[in-house]
Formats: structure tokens, C-alpha cells, sequence
């Protein structure tokens, strides 16, 4: 590949559009791609990371791998390579505090008083505005704080979680995206709805004759509207049936009765991604645009300390942050450990 070819690929993704994609449609395709994989259009996307994608969708052959059992079933695959290889998942752990020693992160202190003590490094996959709070003050150097503190986000997402009757429903899809308006753009709040059937592909996730379905706006919906309210008061609760009205919406066009199907009706906020996922502001990620920011390594000025999942490199979504934890493991490694695996 020439020099100014690879150069390309570190700039926005936009720019490789513009020289070679015409067409309104497909250009606008590109851009919700863009965006559901990284949370930014394609003028903050990173070409190397569509480059790949494309590659990856397009190669002879391919075809949808799905994870029978659904995504709890990776969970359950990880959980398994884990503790086969010696490791122990603790529960219910919350972390108070990242204890640093000399400048070295030695361990971390539990919300229950506990400690646990680093053999090798603690690794923090909680997203860079989750992590500085862990960290006692005056460790990290202000410069570094400020930078970090200041990372750009992505907003949060709405959820709508359902179980309904699949009597005649034998032709649906798993997935289906919904753009209500291409002249917003992709990132305009609930302009974009995104449904998924997962039991179309894998029965076991629903119960005999039932679907699950998971519909969601995918890091559009601004979490300014819902900071500081009350999640047990009346107006939340409005205010979720109303932001959850442009869901059931783009549902219909796909199930036209789905009210008159539904069993179970569960509905997420971004105040529900901020309780339980533990997010900063709900938020999907960081948002640094490609050509105007990096996302940083994995290393900090704390030795023993390394950083994964979406406020590091690659960034956002789930083959970024597969890849981020991957970099954050070969750091920790040996080189003679690198040596022996190569051929």
C-alpha cells in the first residue's frame, strides 16, 4: 500500500467517501454504519476502522455468526477460559479505591473495606470518567486529569425491552434499522431506531410460542433531559413512556399489532445505563473525533496501572473493546511470553 494510501487510513472515514462515493443513498448508509459501530458519523470515524469492517462484511462467503444462547452465552464462554485458567470473578465487589504505592498501583480497596492485592497490574475496563474517581488524589499529574476529564462522550441510549405473542409472525427478521429522517443525520436524537428479534434466530431466548425484542436508539438520546431526576417520581416516569413512544413507532411498521402482542414491557434510560451499567452520564463512549483527537493507549503515569474498554484505543463497540482488553493483556505480558507464540 502507498505511503499516502495508509496516511488515509487515519483520518476520517468521510474523506474516503468523498473521493469515491456518490451516491445519496449509499453515502447516508455509510454514515449510519459509521455511526452505529464507533458513535460518531463518518467525519469522526476512523477510516482504518471501516476499512476493516468492510473487509470483514464483504469477504466471499461470510455470513451472521450469532451466539446461540445470546450474549450472556460470550459472557458464560469468558467466565469459563477464566477460572479454567486458575482466575476467580468476584461478585457484588464494588471498588472503592485503586491503591497506588510509590507510584505503583498495588491493588484495590472494596466499598466493603476489603482489599484485594495486584499480582502483576490492576486493570481498569470502567470508562475513563468512572476511573479518575478511583484514584487517590494528587497521584496523577493535573495535566493528565484535565485531559482525561474532559474526553469528548457520546450521548446515551433509550431501551425497549419486550416479550410478546409470535402466533403468525413466522416471516420476521432479526434485525431491522429505522431511519426517520435522513436529512437530520444520524446522530439526531431518536432519529434512528434499531430493532432486534434475537429469538427469530434462537428460539431458547423467549418461552414457546413468545419473542423477545430489543429495540433501542443507539447513542442519540441526550442525557441533559434526564439529569437530576428522581427515578421513582411520577414525571420520570412520563418521561420515559413519552421517549419511548418514537420506539414503539418504528416497531410498528415492522409488527403493526405489537401493542395488542405484548406481554412484558421493560423500558431503559440513560439513567438506567448510569445505575446499572455504571456509566458516566449513561454515556455510550468516548466520542474523539478521527483527524481532530486519538483515543490514548492503555498505559498511564501509574505504573502497574493500564486502562481498557471504549475510552482507550481502538474505541467504541464491541470489536474496539475486545481488541482494547487484547492490547492491555500483551502489555502485561512477558516478551518472552510474546516469543513463543509466534511461529
Amino acid at each position: 500500500m502507498h505511503l499516502p494510501n495508509i496516511l488515509k487510513l487515519t483520518r476520517p472515514f468521510r474523506e474516503v467517501m468523498d473521493g469515491i462515493v456518490r451516491d445519496p443513498f449509499i453515502r447516508n448508509w455509510m454514515d449510519l454504519l459509521s455511526f452505529l459501530l464507533s458513535g460518531l458519523p463518518a467525519s469522526g470515524t476512523v477510516a482504518a476502522e471501516m476499512a476493516f469492517m468492510f473487509a470483514e462484511w464483504y469477504k466471499p462467503g461470510v455470513q451472521l455468526d450469532y451466539p446461540m444462547g445470546g450474549s450472556g452465552a460470550i459472557v458464560h464462554a469468558l467466565v469459563r477460559g477464566l477460572t479454567k485458567r486458575g482466575g476467580e470473578i468476584i461478585y457484588n465487589a464494588h471498588v472503592e479505591e485503586i491503591l497506588v504505592e510509590e507510584n505503583k498501583a498495588v491493588g484495590v480497596r472494596l466499598r466493603n473495606g476489603n482489599e484485594i492485592k495486584a499480582n502483576k497490574a490492576v486493570v481498569s475496563n470502567a470508562s475513563i470518567w468512572d476511573t479518575l474517581p478511583l484514584i487517590p488524589k494528587g497521584v496523577l499529574p493535573k495535566s493528565f486529569v484535565q485531559e482525561r476529564a474532559n474526553t469528548p462522550e457520546c450521548a446515551s441510549f433509550m431501551h425497549l425491552h419486550l416479550g410478546i405473542d409470535r402466533t403468525g409472525l413466522e416471516d420476521l427478521q432479526c434485525h431491522y434499522i429505522i431511519v426517520n429522517d435522513w436529512d437530520q443525520g444520524v446522530t439526531a436524537p431518536q432519529n434512528v431506531v434499531v430493532i432486534s428479534i434475537p429469538s427469530v434466530l434462537d428460539p431458547s431466548l423467549a418461552p414457546p410460542g413468545k419473542h423477545s425484542i430489543h429495540v433501542y436508539t443507539p447513542g442519540n438520546e441526550p442525557y441533559n433531559i434526564w439529569a437530576g431526576m428522581d427515578r421513582r417520581s411520577d414525571a420520570y416516569q412520563q418521561l420515559k413512556q413519552e421517549r419511548a413512544e418514537v420506539m414503539w413507532q418504528g416497531l410498528a411498521r415492522v409488527i403493526p399489532d405489537i401493542k395488542d402482542r405484548t406481554e412484558l414491557i421493560l423500558i431503559g434510560t440513560p439513567l438506567t445505563h448510569q445505575r446499572y451499567l455504571r456509566r458516566h452520564r449513561g454515556t455510550y463512549g468516548a466520542a474523539h473525533q478521527a483527524g481532530k483527537a486519538l483515543f490514548p493507549g492503555s498505559n498511564t503515569p501509574i505504573s502497574g496501572l493500564l486502562c481498557c474498554g471504549d475510552s482507550t484505543f481502538p474505541g467504541i463497540g464491541i470489536p474496539a473493546v475486545a481488541a482494547s482488553g487484547a492490547i492491555a493483556a500483551n502489555t502485561i505480558a512477558p516478551l518472552e511470553k510474546h516469543l513463543k507464540i509466534l511461529p
